[in-house]
């Protein structure tokens, strides 16, 4: 009898085994979709600080139109926008503007902002 107990696995230990199996390769596969959404997130903030920087080189040079709220999107970047805004401070001709960056992330709305204080004497109140 002792020797027909040592020769193979009771369907119990198999059992327990597949299930450890299973619940490290489902920890594995959760881990994994975490990983590469971060990814994704990382991605995308850095896309949008680069189109940021961008239109805010954009906007140092002053044109007629740059004196009104703005907003527009990114050709080569789909599912990027951006918007313009102006107000205004306390102080003659000193406006407060926000260039801003949207994007969706995960199903919700994401912006990324710059806050900058420009001095335009001709612009209105």
């Amino acid at each position: 009898m002792k020797a027909r107990t040592q020769a193979g696995f009771i369907l119990l230990e198999v059992v327990f085994a597949t299930t450890l199996v299973a619940i490290g390769l489902f920890a594995l596969i959760n881990c994994l979709g975490r990983c590469i959404a971060a990814a994704r997130t990382v991605q995308n903030y850095t896309i949008a600080e680069t189109l940021l920087a961008n239109e805010c080189c954009v906007f140092r040079v002053e044109r007629p139109a740059d004196m009104l709220d703005q907003e527009g999107d990114f050709p080569d970047y789909p599912g990027f926008t951006w918007a313009r805004r102006f107000e205004q401070t306390d102080t003659d001709g000193l406006w407060k503007q926000t260039i801003s960056v949207y994007w969706r992330e995960r199903g919700q709305p994401a912006i990324d902002s710059v806050v900058e204080y420009r001095y335009l004497p001709e612009k209105e109140r």
